[in-house]
C-alpha cells in the first residue's frame, strides 16, 4: 500500500475513493472498502481518503485504533493508496463544491466515490451525501451511497463503538467492528513480578491516542506473528505493586514460555472479568489471578 501524507504536488488520475475518518475500520467501513476493491478490478486506482493524525483530533481525542494500529489496519484492506490529508485551516474553510472541484477532481482525478449515508463534508459540515452525488453528476464521477449497517437495532458507527468500549461491553464492540478490540505494540520490560509468582506477563504501554475500556482484567486472545494464543490481560496501573505506575497492559499467555521482549504483540480484549483492584498481599493477588485464569478459560471454552 502506498501511504501519502504530502499533498502540495499531489496529482492522481482515475481513482476510486472511499471517504471518511475510518476510526476502527468497522463493518460499515468495510462495505465502502469492498466497493473500492471492486472498482480497482475495473482498472481504477483505489484510495482511502482520511485525515492526518492532527486532523484525527476533530470530534474525539481518543480513537478506537491508535495511529500505528490504523496504518496496520489500512495495510490489510487491499486498497492501493492510503491518503491522510492534512486538516489545515484552508481545508476546514472549503465549501462542499470547492472540496470536490479542487481535491477530488483536481488532485485525485476521481471517477468513483463510496460514502456512508451520514457522510458530511465542507465548511461547517455543510455538504451531505446527496449533495456529493449531485456534484458527482456535475463533475462526471459516480457516487455510491451506503446505508448504515445495524447491530441490535442500532446503527453501527464509530461513536456507538466508542461508547461500548468505554462501558467495557467487549462483546458488542466485537460485533460492531467485525473483529476484536486490540491493544497492540512492542513488549517492554516490566518489574518481573509475574516471574517471581509463577505467572509471567508480557508488558505493553498503551498509546496515548488509544481509547481504552475500564481498567480491569479481561479474557484475551493474543496474536503473535501468525500464531493465536489465549490468556488474561490486566489493563490499568497495577495498584498492588506501585502507587505511581503508568497505565499499561500486562498479559499472561496460557501455555507459553517464549522470550518475546521487543516483539510486536496484538492483545484482543474479549470479555471483561473484573475491575482492577488493590490487594493487601501478593498471596491474595496470586489467588485472585488463579481465579481469573479459570474464569477466562471458561469464557473462551478452553
Amino acid at each position: 500500500m502506498q501511504h501519502i501524507t504530502e499533498v502540495k504536488e499531489l496529482k492522481l488520475q482515475n481513482t476510486a475513493v472511499a471517504l471518511g475518518k475510518f476510526d476502527g475500520f468497522h463493518r460499515g467501513h468495510q462495505l465502502l472498502l469492498q466497493q473500492v476493491r471492486a472498482w480497482q478490478q475495473t482498472g481504477l486506482t483505489g484510495v482511502i481518503f482520511t485525515f492526518s493524525p492532527a486532523g484525527r483530533q476533530i470530534g474525539s481525542a481518543k480513537h478506537i485504533d491508535s495511529q500505528e494500529e490504523k496504518l496496520r489496519q489500512a495495510e490489510h484492506t487491499g486498497v492501493q493508496i492510503l491518503l491522510e490529508y492534512p486538516f489545515s485551516e484552508t481545508f476546514a474553510a472549503m465549501s462542499p463544491e470547492t472540496f470536490v472541484r479542487t481535491i477530488l477532481v483536481g488532485q485525485l482525478g476521481v471517477k468513483a466515490v463510496a460514502v456512508g449515508s451520514d457522510f458530511r463534508f465542507g465548511s461547517h459540515r455543510a455538504g451531505d451525501a446527496r449533495q456529493l452525488q449531485a456534484l458527482g453528476e456535475q463533475y462526471q464521477f459516480q457516487v455510491k451511497i451506503f446505508d448504515k449497517l445495524r447491530e441490535e437495532n442500532e446503527d453501527i458507527s464509530s461513536s456507538v463503538i466508542r461508547n461500548a468500549i468505554e462501558a467495557g461491553n467487549m462483546e458488542r464492540v466485537t460485533a460492531c467492528l467485525g473483529r476484536g478490540y486490540t491493544i497492540s505494540g512492542t513488549v517492554v520490560h516490566g518489574q518481573r513480578l509475574g516471574h517471581t509468582i509463577g505467572i509471567p506477563t508480557a508488558n505493553q504501554t498503551v498509546p496515548e491516542d488509544k481509547l481504552t475500556p475500564p481498567y480491569g482484567v479481561y479474557a484475551a486472545r493474543i496474536h503473535y506473528g501468525q500464531e493465536l494464543y489465549y490468556g488474561i490481560a490486566n489493563l490499568g496501573c497495577k495498584p498492588t505493586v506501585s502507587e505511581k505506575a503508568k497505565v499499561g497492559l500486562e498479559t499472561y499467555i496460557f501455555d507459553f514460555n517464549q522470550d518475546i521482549y521487543g516483539e510486536y504483540l496484538e492483545v484482543e480484549l474479549c470479555h471483561f472479568l473484573r475491575a482492577e483492584q488493590k490487594f493487601d498481599t501478593l498471596d491474595a493477588l496470586v489467588r485472585q489471578m488463579q481465579t481469573d485464569i479459570e474464569r477466562a478459560k471458561e469464557k473462551q471454552h478452553l
